[in-house]
C-alpha cells in the first residue's frame, strides 16, 4: 500500500513566517525541520513539502538517504490553505497513492509515531475514508485521507478545511487519541491551537 505525504508549509501568519525555535533547538534546527525529518521516517512516498515562492528553504534539513521528499512551490498560497493543499495533491496524483497523510506547518507535535499510527489504522481498516489525530477531543491534522477522498479535498475552497468532512455522516473515519510517543520532547511548546483551528477550519463555520 502506497501512502504519500503532504506537509503544508506555504501559509501566512505566524506558522509560516520566520521559524520559531525552541530553547532546546539550535538556530539551524527549527521545529519545522524537525517535523520534516519525522515525516521522512514514515516512508511516505512521496513526501511533498509545499512552500511559498519566496521561501529560501534554509529551514529544510538535508534529505535522508533514499528519501522521496520533494518541494513544490505554490504560487497561489496567498489565496488560502486549500490552494496549498491542491498544489500538494496535484504533485502526488500522478503516482496514484492509496492514501495521503496531510500535516500542517506549526504543528510541532507531529511525530513519526503518530503518523505511523494513522497508517497502521488505515491499513487494518482500508474501508475508512480518513484517520485523524485529535486534540482535546477535536479531530485535527495530521490526518490520513484515502484515495476516495482526493476529489473531495481538491474541492475545498479558500481557507476551508476538513471540518465538514469530519462532521459529515457521509464519510467513515476514525480519530486517534494521542499517546505519550506522539509528542516531540524538544518541539516548540508555544503551539498556537487557535491558529491551527482557524487555518484548518476545525470548528467549521458558525
Amino acid at each position: 500500500m502506497r501512502v504519500a505525504g503532504i506537509y503544508l508549509a506555504a501559509g501566512h501568519g505566524r506558522r509560516a513566517g520566520e521559524p520559531q525555535t525552541s530553547p532546546k533547538l539550535s538556530r539551524k534546527v527549527t521545529p519545522k525541520s524537525v517535523v520534516v525529518s519525522e515525516l521522512e521516517r514514515c516512508t511516505l512516498d512521496p513526501l511533498v513539502v509545499v512552500v511559498r515562492a519566496d521561501d529560501n528553504l534554509e529551514w529544510l534539513p538535508p534529505a535522508a538517504e533514499q528519501s522521496s521528499r520533494r518541494t513544490e512551490t505554490c504560487l497561489t498560497a496567498h489565496l488560502g490553505l486549500s490552494f496549498s493543499l491542491r498544489c500538494g495533491l496535484n504533485a502526488i496524483l500522478p503516482l496514484q497513492p492509496d492514501a495521503v497523510v496531510v500535516a500542517l506547518a506549526g504543528q510541532n507535535s507531529v511525530t513519526s509515531s503518530l503518523v505511523n499510527r494513522l497508517k497502521d489504522m488505515y491499513m487494518r481498516n482500508p474501508e475508512l475514508d480518513y484517520v485523524a489525530g485529535a486534540h482535546e477531543g477535536l479531530a485535527m491534522p495530521p490526518a490520513l485521507f484515502s484515495r476516495k477522498m482526493f476529489t473531495v479535498l481538491q474541492g475545498l475552497e479558500g481557507e476551508e478545511g476538513a471540518a465538514g468532512i469530519w462532521r459529515s455522516s457521509e464519510y467513515k473515519g476514525a480519530v486517534l487519541q494521542p499517546d505519550a510517543a506522539d509528542f516531540l520532547s524538544d518541539a516548540d511548546p508555544r503551539f498556537d491551537m487557535y491558529e491551527a483551528r482557524n487555518e484548518w477550519s476545525l470548528r467549521g463555520k458558525s
